[in-house]
């Protein structure tokens, strides 16, 4: 094999896909890029721009991750600066000054009870320390049988063996080789209509626990469902944790998408007024600018690995957890939330989006409309007319993302009211042209 070509940053889109086609393999997917794949060289603001120098709005944040979009200086420059001082160091045997003040900082964002966090790289590796966590603290305090994990229908919380168990339906590993201890039980009945004030379809999770309480660790649950941006209702949490509490079973939210600020609060389950046990966070945590996931919990939790010590406590982690730049980066993310008061921006242009989608309601194939803040959907009756939404947009300059038969939009943080309308100047002529699509 020749080497491979260097100086790719002169060439065009064709040319580029041509060496990813050869070099590179995708996640998600066990094929090649398609034709259309954006090949992003340059972002700016919520704007990226392909290697042909077409512009893009993108209105899915790159992974539903970029959250104060593309170039913002203070972060660059957070980062920048930890770099040249100390990229990072050894949390293993060791700290470092990012790593402790980030933790005081989501402490103070996410308490009362949420004040001890664990670092490491991504939402699915902090959704597999939640779970690794609810079963050690099960396991140290005598009650060894306590090791099933429970989540919902249509969840999703990663890609790694635990979390992808943890998504049924949705999960990449297939079940001849997903570990065991995970069970999946229907979750709201979003039919009920009744919006945050409906617990409708709890009857399941009770149920369940009534059967197998003894034998569970924890339920987990995403305040609003990543596939499609199903908001769980209000009400349908509290239920969550009060069952939770009365069958000694950890509640574990995944705010691994909602959490800082994509919701129009600093986290999606502070709407149902309610505080899990352990929260996992990660895309916003540092904007997409360095790469971090957080497992936060409570004292209790904490302090039962603490006083089994002689157990080795918590024997889980990762080279770079902590990484110091990383948390520099997310220091700098949650500092420019705050002072830039991007979350009354979320709830003003999430309503504005909302509103401006309003009309796909009453078309025949649109199964629904909903969201909150900037983490909307518009469902579809098939993946087919999804994808071809995607596409009309991509064409017209704007990005959104399809899953399933969802469009699912999730722009940066920092979006305006212009191009909220230029979103949906968009969207609402390409849903509308699906009425073109025969079956």
């Amino acid at each position: 094999m020749t080497a491979p070509p260097t100086g790719l940053i002169a060439q065009s889109q064709a040319d580029l896909l041509a060496v990813d086609a050869t070099y590179l393999w995708h996640p998600w997917s066990p094929s090649r890029v398609s034709p259309d794949t954006v090949v992003a060289t340059s972002g700016a603001g919520c704007e990226v721009f392909d290697a042909d120098g077409r512009r893009y709005l993108d209105a899915k944040s790159s992974g539903l991750n970029a959250a104060l979009g593309y170039g913002c200086q203070p972060v660059i420059d957070a980062i920048s600066a930890q770099l040249s001082r100390l990229m990072t160091y050894d949390m293993g045997e060791g700290s470092n000054l990012p790593a402790i003040e980030l933790a005081q900082r989501i402490a103070g964002l996410a308490g009362p009870r949420l004040s001890r966090t664990f670092f490491c790289n991504s939402g699915s590796e902090a959704v597999e320390a939640c779970i690794r966590i609810a079963r050690f603290y099960h396991a140290v305090l005598g009650a060894t049988e306590r090791t099933a994990i429970v989540s919902l229908e249509n969840a999703y919380h990663g890609a790694t063996m635990g979390a992808a168990a943890c998504s049924a339906g949705s999960s990449p590993v297939a079940p001849e080789v997903a570990p065991t201890g995970f069970v999946t039980v229907p979750g709201p009945d979003y039919a009920a209509g009744s919006g945050s004030g409906d617990d409708a379809g709890i009857e399941h999770l009770r149920a369940h626990l009534d059967e197998h309480g003894p034998r569970t660790a924890a339920v987990i649950v995403e305040p609003v469902q990543a596939r499609g941006a199903r908001v769980v209702p209000d009400a349908y949490l509290r239920a969550v944790r009060r069952l939770c509490d009365e069958h000694a079973v950890l509640l574990v939210l995944d705010e691994v998408t909602t959490g800082f600020g994509r919701t129009g609060r600093m986290f999606a389950h502070q709407y149902a007024d309610i505080q899990p046990d352990l929260l996992a966070t990660s895309k916003g945590l540092t904007g997409g600018y360095m790469s971090l996931g957080a497992a936060t919990t409570t004292p209790e939790v904490f302090d039962a690995f603490d006083r089994h010590r002689g157990l080795a406590g918590f024997v889980h982690g990762h080279t770079h957890s902590g990484h110091a730049s990383a948390c520099a980066a997310g220091l700098a993310v949650l500092g420019y939330i705050e002072n830039a008061n991007l979350i009354a921006n979320v709830r003003a242009r999430g309503a504005q989006l909302l509103g401006r989608l309003a009309e796909l309601r009453d078309v025949p194939y649109v199964r629904g409309v909903r969201g909150r803040g900037l983490f909307v959907a518009v469902e579809l009756d098939s993946s087919r007319r999804a994808g071809q939404v995607r596409r009309q947009s991509k064409d017209e300059g704007v990005l959104v993302r399809r899953t399933g038969a969802s469009i699912v939009l999730a722009p940066p943080l920092i979006i305006t009211a212009a191009e909220i309308d230029r979103i949906a100047d968009v969207l609402v002529p390409a849903v509308l042209a699906g009425a073109e699509l025969s079956y």
